[in-house]
């Protein structure tokens, strides 16, 4: 699944002034996140059409 995130960094922590829409973090950017439990992911994992991440590709295959 893609959200889209805001990078903000938070300038105004280091005293600067935020400059709002005009500043490059501040657009929302496409992220890739897991279908199950949506965590931003490292690795894409693509299994029968589902995007994962590593813990939940270890419990779709889990021996019993």
């Amino acid at each position: 699944m893609i959200k889209y995130e805001n990078l903000c960094v938070d300038c105004t922590v280091l005293g600067m002034h935020c400059r709002g829409r005009a500043c490059p973090y501040h657009k929302p950017v496409a992220v890739e996140c897991c279908d199950k439990c949506e965590e931003i992911l490292d690795a894409v994992y693509e299994v029968d059409g589902e995007v994962l991440c590593e813990e939940c590709l270890k419990e779709k295959f889990i021996r019993e």
